[in-house]
């Protein structure tokens, strides 16, 4: 982890503080990878990096359904008994997803996480894992 992205621990925080139904969040990257998190442990970071990934590749064909657009992942939800997950696109190839408990209020949470994830900007943007092999 580079040190600039380690220093987007603090919009994770003020995100988490935010909002009492928060959980944890986390910022990862379109291929699985935690990049940081805040509220959870590693273990946990790394299995729902790749829970956002995925949910955004699926959201991808509904976007592509769009042509006029970019065709770009907004707000992905996915709501369990007990809670949610929040995904939304936080800079080139990367995420940021939210994992809160029930009675939240939605549309602040979203509008929260939309400008969170403007004011990480372009501090986040990584690139797909290359194969270790490749040289």
């Amino acid at each position: 982890m580079t040190q600039q992205l380690t220093d987007m621990s603090w919009a994770l925080r003020d995100l988490t503080e935010s909002i009492q139904e928060i959980r944890f969040a986390l910022v990862a990257s379109s291929d699985g990878t935690a990049i940081t998190a805040h509220g959870t442990d590693r273990d946990t970071a790394d299995r729902f990096a790749a829970v956002v990934a995925g949910l955004q590749s699926l959201a991808q064909p509904v976007a592509q359904q769009f042509p006029q657009e970019r065709g770009q992942l907004r707000l992905a939800m996915i709501e369990v008994d007990g809670g949610h997950l929040f995904v939304v696109r936080a800079g080139t190839e990367t995420y940021l997803g939210v994992m809160a408990e029930e009675g939240l209020d939605q549309g602040l949470l979203g509008h929260k996480m939309r400008t969170t994830a403007r004011q990480m900007g372009d501090h986040l943007g990584t690139t797909p894992r290359q194969d270790e092999h490749s040289g």
